[in-house]
């Protein structure tokens, strides 16, 4: 095998290891997004998410240190998405570049 098919395989297997890390953090953190709901004058904050094909929504509360917490999650989530499709796209290019090499 040649030099670069050989540095192909090693980084496709640093990046499956990775989407593997990535995949773990995605199940601990919430999925959905924050819903502001005003009432009497009066914001209520809820998560909205699917489950089993229904949206349900949680209400979460008001305090602030809280909603804070949620929203670094529900971002920290976003960003692993993005990383993972981006990690898929590359695996299948990496893919396809090591088929091409044999």
């Amino acid at each position: 095998m040649s030099y670069i098919a050989t540095t192909i395989e090693r980084e496709a297997v640093q990046m499956s290891a990775l989407l593997g890390l990535y995949v773990e953090q995605l199940a601990v953190l919430p999925k959905g997004s924050l819903r502001v709901k005003e009432r009497n004058g009066k914001n209520y904050f809820y998560l909205s998410y699917r489950k089993e094909g229904k949206v349900v929504t949680d209400y979460v509360g008001n305090d602030e240190t809280a909603l804070n917490s949620l929203k670094e999650q529900l971002e920290r989530r976003q960003n692993i998405e993005r990383l993972l499709k981006a990690i898929k796209r590359e695996l299948r290019l990496m893919n396809k570049a090591l088929e091409a090499a044999k």
